[in-house]
């Protein structure tokens, strides 16, 4: 969120200054009626409090985890649950010491952001953090019940600053919504004009492969014509492909569910790819009860993502890791390579449509796989990894077979 500026406009021969805009954090505090003295009351409360962070951190998870949904969203384990604890307790330190400024601002809407990316369901975000709210008011009566206009000043404190903090989460999920229906109304343009160009497309590409076969049959003995027939025949099947992903943009098909064997998956996927000698591919599938998904579009996701990583490494050697972790109530799929990892400018951006940091790319593989993933009603994460490399992991629940 941008500091407050000054409006400055010239007519003519007068200058009209309007005075400074107010951001949005400002205008919520204004709303609520948020200031200085209730930044005064909760750093009152901070002492007494802290005492009570981690049995109250306790119970927000214990909330979460109630619902399978939202605990779906946590899929890093105790490890990760740890951590979200500790980050929950400086949260709420740094929501009662403040400064209650841009700065605040800005590191809320990051943990929002958080929240958004893992899919955390916002009701039961906003269920937990009015239970949250309660709890914060019993430290309070305990604190303070001896002191009634003390006690009321801090309860209307922290009324504000949860109504502040929901406003903030709200702001970022809806920050969200607002690039979804971009990225759709995009995907929309993409879909009706890949439809046009992959029907236009597909007559003259077969034509160009009937003509190298034909081709090719005549001159079996000229083996140097026949290298030139063979890069031929390659760039056909490139565009062939660009041609297929283009259709697969255009189309809007809904999932369809089936128990699945990811071993013969994976082997159908990396049958399909050209696998330079300079890369070394692992695969490991460790799915332990009997699983769904859609054979078309996990297809598609380990196909691409295969290749995506079979190139990044290609030039200099390196290799590739695929891996299917599952059973009956979440896959994950992923893959990673030793490559020199996404270039940090894109990386926020690798699943839109049309973006690639390679000369040879077309920048759908991606899009492709955030595609399947909504489909699927999963998630898909994108990141450099610490000990160098690229992954891209997918993950979703598996639903009844149709």
């Amino acid at each position: 969120m941008r500091p407050p500026s000054v409006i400055v406009c010239c007519t003519g021969a007068r200058t009209i200054i309007r005075g400074p805009v107010s951001t949005f954090f400002e205008e919520i505090k204004n709303y609520v009626g948020f200031g200085p003295r209730d930044s005064a009351c909760l750093k009152v409360l901070l002492g007494p409090a802290q005492e009570e962070f981690h049995r109250i951190a306790d119970h927000f998870y214990e909330l979460i985890f109630r619902h399978p949904e939202a605990k779906r969203a946590i899929s890093g384990g105790e490890e990760q649950v740890q951590r979200l604890r500790h980050t929950l307790v400086e949260w709420m330190r740094s929501g009662l010491a403040g400064p209650h400024d841009e700065a605040f601002y800005e590191r809320r809407a990051r943990i929002g952001r958080v929240h958004v990316a893992i899919h955390l369901p916002q009701h039961f975000m906003f269920t937990a953090m009015n239970v949250m709210r309660i709890d914060f008011r019993s430290v309070v009566e305990r604190s303070f019940g001896h002191d009634p206009k003390q006690r009321r000043a801090v309860d209307d404190a922290i009324d504000k600053l949860f109504d502040l903090e929901l406003a903030i989460m709200i702001q970022t999920y809806s920050e969200d919504s607002e690039d979804r229906l971009r990225r759709r109304e995009r995907l929309a343009t993409i879909g009706q004009l890949a439809a046009s160009i992959g029907h236009e497309l597909r007559n003259p590409l077969g034509v160009m492969g009937s003509s190298v076969y034909l081709l090719r049959r005549k001159l079996e003995g000229h083996p140097e014509v026949g290298r030139h027939l063979d890069r031929i025949s390659t760039q056909i099947d490139n565009c062939d492909d660009i041609v297929t992903n283009l259709s697969s943009m255009a189309r809007d098909r809904t999932a369809k569910w089936q128990v699945l064997d990811f071993d013969a998956l994976v082997a159908d996927c990396l049958e399909a790819l050209e696998l330079p000698a300079s890369v070394e591919m692992r695969t490991g599938v460790r799915v332990t009860q009997p699983s769904t998904g859609d054979r078309i579009l996990l297809r598609q996701v380990v196909t691409n993502l295969a290749r995506n990583a079979v190139q990044a490494v290609a030039s200099l050697g390196g290799e590739v890791h695929v891996e299917i972790i599952g059973d009956s109530e979440k896959v994950s799929i992923s893959v990673r390579d030793t490559g020199p990892g996404f270039d940090l400018d894109l990386l926020p951006r690798v699943f839109e449509p049309l973006v690639t940091s390679t000369a040879r790319g077309t920048g759908l593989g991606l899009s492709l796989v955030a595609r399947a993933a909504d489909r699927l009603g999963g998630k898909v994460v994108a990141v450099n990894r610490p000990s160098g490399g690229a992954e891209v992991r997918l993950e979703y629940a598996p639903r009844p077979a149709e």
